[in-house]
């Protein structure tokens, strides 16, 4: 029994291990156009060509561009110059051709953009410093969370996918403000920062994680794509947390325009093309079998692609927003105004 104890580990390692040797696989490897493209509801049309290239090959420039393509852009069957702006609902096919590598084509429909529906606003101080010193009319240090909740209204009959996107803003104080009462050498100091988003506040945002995927300890950290096949024709609630939320502010004299702060939630309808080069992204670098397959235990992931040479990705996309001011909250719990 003693001798099975030592064994058994032993096979394992085995299992695990193997003999490196260098080998030159039997597949065509030959360069191939590469077509990469996102199209976006009111811009322009653009596109970028390259050729794919083996891991082992060496290029100084790093340039695998291809000088000698020519680009067609066909939206409704109809042939376009390179100012066509480009609108929801149009099918749009590029097509690249090359004398040296051949040709790559690939199709996709711009998809409608989903008004943002009706959205609650919470806010919740968590901590306020401020400090009345002789010259400084605002110096002030406040810590809070946001809950949004914010409606999707999924259009019927029709499969569609989002993802959500946000940024924010807050006022520059660098020189003379705007009515002049600054001083260029003496600016006010403010700071805001958005703090954190907790992407597992929202359940929909991991849906992209299987069985396997959950148990490995996968999360959605980082991934805010999703489809409808949860509520397909209908209204769902998407919930949004930001957690530590600061907003700081030291200026000599008063004035409002420091407050004007705000952040902007962009819902994106996006192609499956796009939904399904996010999840090929998520599984390779964030998810378990991602880890397997650098590792060498387990089968490599193939790339995502609908181009027709099987290299790169032709997505589409338009964007609605929504706007959340914090200037009146800010006065409000600075000020208690």
């Amino acid at each position: 029994m003693d001798i099975l104890n030592k064994i058994l580990p032993f096979a394992l390692v085995l299992l695990l291990t193997g003999c490196y040797e260098d080998f030159t696989p039997d597949t065509d490897s030959r360069p191939v156009l590469c077509l990469n493209a996102l199209v976006k509801a009111g811009e322009p049309i653009t596109c970028e060509v390259s050729r794919t290239h083996l891991y082992s090959s060496v290029d100084e420039c790093g340039d695998y561009s291809v000088a000698d393509a020519t680009v067609s852009i066909y939206v409704n069957g109809e042939l376009k110059d390179d100012s066509y702006i480009a609108s929801s609902g149009d099918r749009v096919r590029i097509v690249a051709e090359s004398p040296m590598y051949g040709s790559a084509e690939a199709e996709v429909t711009v998809p409608e953009a989903v008004p943002v529906g009706d959205v609650k606003v919470d806010m919740e101080p968590v901590s306020l410093w401020k400090d009345d010193v002789p010259g400084y009319d605002m110096l002030a240090s406040l810590s809070f969370n946001l809950k949004v909740e914010m409606e999707v209204d999924d259009p019927p009959l029709v499969e569609n996918f989002y993802r959500l996107f946000f940024y924010y803003s807050y006022p520059s104080t660098e020189g003379e403000g705007d009515d002049g009462i600054w001083d260029a050498s003496r600016p006010p100091l403010m700071n805001f920062n958005i703090g954190t988003f907790q992407y597992d506040a929202e359940p929909i945002f991991s849906e992209h994680i299987g069985v396997f995927e959950s148990v490995m300890g996968g999360d959605a950290y980082g991934f805010t794509c999703f489809s409808d096949r949860q509520f397909e024709g209908r209204t769902y609630p998407l919930h949004l947390q930001f957690t530590g939320i600061s907003y700081s502010v030291n200026s000599e004299l008063f004035d409002e325009a420091l407050m004007d702060c705000d952040m902007t939630v962009e819902l994106i309808s996006i192609s499956r093309s796009y939904y399904n080069w996010a999840n090929y992204l998520w599984h390779k670098d964030n998810g378990p079998l991602g880890d397997l397959s650098d590792s060498g235990l387990g089968e490599a992931l193939c790339g995502y692609s609908n181009v027709s040479t099987g290299a790169g990705v032709v997505a589409a996309m338009a964007a609605s927003s929504y706007k959340i001011s914090f200037a009146d909250f800010l006065k409000k719990e600075i000020f208690g105004e």
